[in-house]
């Protein structure tokens, strides 16, 4: 599902040079469905590209960058936060971050790494002169990318982790350890609300209980 939500979005926006929520999907799925859901999406985003775009050197950039950026969202899940904003701050920071290390990445990959038909071979002359222009070359990219990202993560990234709470209680039924406080408190009252609806009895009688206190008082 999620490798397919990655596709879709990615070739959504592919009119806007660099303007991307890969990023934000990967993200999230790491964040929230963990690493059985996030490798083999990001996976198969990749091999599907591929196919699409064909073979070439920003294959090696994508299954390294992606798969990273996969794992430290899934690290970063594991932290229990109790204040949405350091949340909010600490993700934004690592997106932004890893944003711009896809910019370094990919240029090295394309200074080091070169691909012809017959296969990819290896260029290690002047790498730094090389590294440099091709850097600089593609900074409008790396700036657009990086500010669609802030933009991103601090707005839509926590509103989407809530999203996909409830979506996998309702989908697994299963009690999922979230980072914030915000996501326990999503989960809590998706668990009661199932138990109102299995057992409207056991709710009347509580409602009715809960009256009877009132009046006593």
């Amino acid at each position: 599902m999620y490798a397919a939500l990655i596709v879709g979005g990615k070739e959504a926006l592919a009119v806007l040079p660099n303007v991307e929520v890969v990023t934000l999907l990967v993200a999230t799925c790491a964040y929230v469905w963990g690493a059985a859901a996030v490798f083999p999406a990001v996976n198969v985003f990749v091999a599907v590209d591929m196919a699409i775009w064909g073979v070439n050197t920003w294959i090696i950039s994508y299954f390294v960058h992606w798969n990273f950026v996969a794992l430290c969202f899934w690290l970063l899940s594991k932290i229990r936060y109790r204040h949405k904003a350091v949340e909010v701050t600490v993700v934004t920071a690592a997106a932004v971050a890893l944003t711009v290390l896809f910019g370094v990445l990919t240029s090295f990959v394309d200074v080091l790494v070169g691909y012809t038909g017959k296969g990819f071979f290896a260029d290690f002359d002047n790498v730094f002169a090389r590294f440099a222009v091709m850097y600089v070359n593609g900074v409008y990219f790396y700036v657009t990318q990086t500010v669609c990202n802030l933009v991103l993560f601090s707005t839509a990234f926590l509103p989407l982790v809530r999203l996909n709470v409830k979506a996998k209680l309702r989908l697994l039924g299963e009690e999922t350890a979230t980072p914030s406080s915000d996501g326990e408190a999503i989960e809590k009252n998706a668990r009661a609300d199932g138990s109102a609806q299995e057992n409207p009895a056991a709710k009347s009688v509580a409602d009715t209980s809960s009256g009877d206190d009132t009046d006593l008082k």
